[in-house]
C-alpha cells in the first residue's frame, strides 16, 4: 500500500516535529518519489523566505500577565 503525505505531514517533517516512524516513512518516500522531493524543496524555500521574528516583551508586561494568570480571579472556587 502506497502511503500518501499531506502538506501537514511534510511541514512536520521539515520542522523536525514528526515521530520517528513518520520520519522514517517520509525519508523512504522521498528517496523513491522525485515529485515528493520537489514538494519538500518548495516547502524548504518557503520556510527560508519567512522572516525571522523575535518576541521581546517588556518584563513589566510579562509580570502583569503572570500575575493575572495566577490571580484569584481565575482560581476555581470549591
Amino acid at each position: 500500500m502506497k502511503q500518501t503525505f499531506t502538506p501537514n505531514d511534510m511541514v512536520a517533517y521539515l520542522y523536525g516535529e514528526s515521530t520517528p516512524a513518520q520520519t522514517e516513512a517520509t525519508e523512504a518516500a522521498l528517496a523513491a518519489d522525485p515529485v515528493l522531493r520537489g514538494e519538500l524543496a518548495a516547502l524548504t524555500q518557503a520556510q527560508a523566505a519567512v522572516p525571522k521574528v523575535r518576541f521581546n516583551a517588556r518584563r513589566r508586561l510579562l509580570n502583569v500577565v503572570r500575575n493575572y494568570a495566577f490571580g484569584p480571579d481565575l482560581q476555581l472556587s470549591v
